[in-house]
């Protein structure tokens, strides 16, 4: 028995599925709220929206805060999506810590495993 891994997501799945006409939130909403809580960041409302669309913009560690609050998200669920929209590397969990690495890839390499290694000495 087979068991289909689901795509990773992304930002623009993120932004998509929860804004814009018959969604939880309008544009408008989405712009109010997405105010990165660390720095103050607010994208533009062109950002957010090319952003939701999938076309090309800068992202960077502001605009996924931003998102994440607009979104109403774990700022943590948002690196994750931006992670693999931008390099195409997914994330895992290992022993409480994060790895990124090639979809597919076991997420525990020989460089994680003697990390793990030295952690534990």
């Amino acid at each position: 028995m087979t068991h289909d891994v689901p795509e990773p997501e992304t930002l623009e799945q993120l932004v998509a599925d929860r804004v814009g006409t018959g969604r939880e939130m309008t544009w408008r909403q989405f712009e109010e709220r997405a105010v990165d809580e660390e720095s103050g960041h607010r994208p533009s409302r062109d950002t957010l929206w090319k952003v939701g669309h999938g076309k090309s913009v800068k992202i960077d560690r502001r605009v996924v805060g931003a998102i994440a609050a607009g979104l109403g998200l774990p700022p943590l669920r948002v690196q994750i999506a931006a992670a693999y929209q931008t390099t195409g590397l997914v994330v895992s969990e290992v022993q409480g810590g994060l790895v990124a690495h090639q979809p597919g890839a076991s997420p525990q390499g020989p460089l994680v495993e003697r990390a793990l290694k030295d952690d534990e000495e």
